[in-house]
Formats: C-alpha cells, structure tokens, sequence
C-alpha cells in the first residue's frame, strides 16, 4: 500500500499450504495449445537491466511486448529513481532497452508505477510527484515517434501524490492513485516549525488528448483510501479499485460517463483485504485480484471476483496462503492470476483459471486452476520472489516480476511460456 512520504513498492511475502473449496490440478498436456503429451515448459529470459524493480508490462499488438520499472540508486543522501523499459518481439526474442524512454525522463527522478498501452503509438508510463516538476506527478507518454513527459497536476494541498495505475485505449487514457492531503496547519512556537495533519485519499485522472483533467471522486469517511487499479470496458463503463480504510476492505469505484460513485459488492468489499489489480476479458467482463485477510488466524488468502455486466461475484479459490498483483485474459484459456504466496518460501506463482473445466462461469465451488508451475528465480531461502504482471496472447504467456534478497538489490525476472512446445 502506499506509504505516507516517499513509497517503496508493496512488499509481498509467502508459502503454499492446503487446498479446499477448489480444484487444483498440474498443468494438462494440452493447456496453452500444446499437443497431447507434451506439455508446455517455461523459459527464463534476461532483462537488460538490473538492480530494477518491474512493475507491469503490456502487449502493445503484432505479439509484441512492453516491460517497465524502475531503478533506485542513492547519489549522497538522496535516493534517485530512473524509469526502465524494455521491448520484446515476439515470445521467443529478447528483450532490448528503450533508451529513448529513460533519456526522456533522465531528470524528473521518479517511480514508475504503470505502464499501458492502447497500440504501438500510444504507450503510458505514471509515476510520482517530483519537486523537478513543481510538484506536478510524473507520467510520460510514446506517441510512436518520441517520448514527452506530461505531468498531471495534484489536487490543492497535497503534500505527496502518486498515479499507481493507468489505462488507455479507443475510449481515452485513466489514471488513479492517491494523495496525501493537508487538513490542518499549526504553528509551534516551542519547535519553530508548523505541525501539519492531512489524510490519505484516491485520485482519478482522465487525458483529455491535449492534459490531464481531474475527475473529482466521492468523498469517503475515514483519513486513509487510495486508488491503485483501473480499467476501462467503454467511455460510459470505468472501474478503479483499492483500499477502504474505514472497513479495512477492497474498495470499488465506478465511472458511468458521467460522474464516479462508490460500489458495494456482498462477499467482496465487505471483507477485510485489499484489491490489487483489474483486468478486462474481450467479452466485457471485468476481473479483479487482491486479498483477504482472516480476522481469526490472521492470515492471508488470494482474492479474485469477477463483474459479469450486472454485478460482482466472488471466485472460488486454492486454500493457500497469498495475495494476487495481476490478472489478465488468455485467448481460448480463461484468465491467469500472478502473484506470491505467503509463509516461509516466498514463491512467485501463476494460477489459470479455465471456464471449460469449471463446473461454473459464476465463480462457485466449481471452479478449476491449474497451478501452472513457474519457475523461481535463482537465489537463497531468503529470497523474495513476486510475480507483478502476466500478458497472454496466442503465442503463450510472459509474466514479469522482481526478486528480492535480504541485503542485496531486487532484482527482474521474466518467465515466458510458449504456445505448442
């Protein structure tokens, strides 16, 4: 979740432990398209950076790739962040660096935290508030030819703020994050100083072709609530999801072309947990991942729901202790889920979720996944693997993530699953 000042992304920890409600079975021979038999095998792939924290990635059509992070380096007392992008042809290629993006943004000194795009010239890139542009927060955008950073304004009186998600196709481009909001200021005498108060509360932004523009949300009770996911099924159809801090559950925000509200949905915002990320299938429906949390044992289990067009319904999952950052659709295999578990080994996993085999599409005890296996990054007991991000196209499956070592630099790693081997 976001923090205060400056942020360091959401730390994930793991282990599997038993299953229950669902059916968890090994990959089948002919899952992703390959022939009975010979199932499919992951391959690692090198990055061309390191000491980098990823944090998404985007197909941008033509089966290529789009990877994107961030560097962090301390230059004296300063910590300096350097965006990082990467692109791929097709799934068996290497990855090259788009030196252009980071030049571009070689002085603005900030995060990325997303990265999408609507095609080949329409690439986004969001980030944080950085002094070097007056305060304003750092987003970049690709329009095929060149980089320009277009920085979004932050609402009056924010002390801090951050853009966490973007989305952007034919309807136009969204951004949601939070700020950190100025309530009070008191002035004292004993410390020569102010005393400041403020809160935590979610933004929206929308691009407009030309600059950002606010998209004023509701007012919510409580000090603490962000926006840290969004998706778009039409101009007249935006979801955006996070954190409530009031209930302390997953909180949903709907857009119907109009003006943002609050949405309420049984089994999924009324619990304690957290929403990670969204995704939408071709046919209109909308995922969402995150987690729960147990108020009895305190422990922490993977959250998926889906939104059909008429209303939210919570998925069955593996009993194993995790949490979820990514979901995306798979052409002709349902949708994948990425993230990390939770215990002792903390272990980067993928999860597929095939209607076929789920004895229903609603999200009951029927479901099937399909543990699919990915390989761990090379590194100690001590390591901390997450998988952030999972694109699927008809040539197979990349997930991209970060592993972490105590004392040493994170570092990325992409796995890549390739349709018919």
């Amino acid at each position: 979740m976001p923090e205060p000042t400056r942020r360091s992304l959401l730390r994930s920890t793991a282990a599997l432990a038993a299953m229950s409600a669902v059916l968890l079975t090994p990959l089948p021979a002919t899952a992703q398209g390959g022939s009975p038999g010979t199932a499919p095998t992951w391959s690692a792939q090198q990055l061309p950076f390191t000491d980098a924290n990823l944090v998404g990635a985007v197909s941008v059509g033509q089966g290529r790739t789009w990877a994107a992070g961030f560097t962090v380096r301390k230059e004296g007392k300063a910590t300096r962040f350097t965006p990082v992008v990467a692109e791929r042809g097709r799934a068996g290629e290497e990855w090259t660096p788009v030196e252009a993006a980071t030049e571009a943004a070689s002085t603005v000194n900030s995060r990325v935290n997303a990265i999408d795009a609507g095609g080949p010239g329409d690439v986004w890139l969001v980030g944080d508030d950085t002094s070097v542009l007056d305060g304003r927060i750092y987003t970049q955008h690709y329009d095929g030819t060149r980089w320009n950073v277009i920085p979004a304004g932050p609402p009056e009186k924010a002390e801090a703020a951050s853009l966490l998600d973007v989305d952007t196709g034919s309807d136009g481009t969204w951004a949601v994050g939070f700020a950190q909001i100025e309530v009070s200021r008191t002035w004292n005498e004993e410390k020569g100083g102010w005393i400041t108060e403020s809160r935590h509360a979610g933004i929206a932004r929308h691009f407009d072709g030309t600059a950002w523009r606010d998209m004023p949300l509701p007012e919510l009770p409580g000090d603490y609530w962000y926006l840290n996911a969004v998706q778009a099924v039409s101009a007249e159809d935006v979801w955006a999801a996070g954190y409530d801090g009031e209930s302390g559950g997953p909180l949903l925000m709907h857009y119907d072309g109009t003006s943002w509200s609050k949405a309420t949905a049984p089994g999924v915002t009324d619990r304690p947990g957290h929403a990670h990320g969204l995704s939408v299938t071709p046919g209109g429906g909308v995922w969402l991942v995150g987690e729960d949390w147990s108020p009895a044992d305190g422990t922490t289990r993977a959250l998926v729901a889906r939104h059909d067009g008429r209303k939210w319904r919570r998925a069955a999952v593996p009993d194993v202790n995790a949490r979820l950052y990514g979901v995306a659709p798979v052409p002709g295999h349902g949708i994948v889920v990425v993230g990390q578990t939770l215990g002792e080994r903390r272990e980067a996993i993928a999860w597929q979720r095939d209607p076929a085999a789920s004895g229903s599409v609603n999200g009951t005890a029927g479901d099937r996944w399909t543990m699919l296996g990915l390989p761990q990054p090379a590194g100690t007991e001590l390591s901390e693997n997450t998988a952030r991000t999972v694109v699927g196209d008809r040539s197979g499956l990349t997930v991209l993530g970060t592993s972490a070592a105590l004392g040493s630099e994170p570092q990325p790693f992409a796995a890549v699953r390739r349709s018919g081997r």
